[in-house]
């Protein structure tokens, strides 16, 4: 059986997808956590599919854009509604961590939310600027 593209991974907490290349190969993304954009790293196909003892986690497409989120909010500093979401994020989940606790309902919704928007805009940044968003996003 043929695989099905994309394909969503976390490779030691990092954001990975697999997506089928024009030549009909895989293409492999990986997320930089020094820009937040995706750049191509084959060499996660070898430690992904042919065995490591590495932490590796398959995600759905929603999963996968909320690890995103999570890792460009804690990794990233800068200016705009992409970078004040994240600090809400942020602010919601330490005032959490702090107590400890864990976070509400309403809370994980909201949290939910305010990744999925901040998405949209950071994605919008990254394409108006020429650079690699998530693969498969237009």
């Amino acid at each position: 059986m043929a695989e099905e593209y994309p394909q969503y991974y976390a490779y030691e907490g990092r954001p990975v997808v697999f997506e089928e290349a024009p030549d009909g190969g895989v293409s492999v993304w990986a997320l930089s956590y020094r820009t937040g954009e995706f750049e191509r790293d084959k060499s996660y196909l070898r430690k992904i599919w042919f065995g490591t003892t590495a932490d590796i986690e398959t995600l759905t497409r929603d999963e996968f854009v909320q690890r995103v989120e999570e890792v460009r909010g804690r990794r990233l500093r800068g200016e705009g509604p992409a970078y004040a979401l994240y600090e809400t994020i942020n602010g919601i989940e330490d005032a959490a961590r702090a107590v400890p606790r864990r976070l509400t309902p309403e809370e994980r919704a909201l949290v939910h939310t305010l990744r999925l928007r901040a998405h949209d805009l950071f994605e919008a940044e990254l394409r108006e600027q020429g650079r690699q968003g998530t693969p498969g996003e237009s």
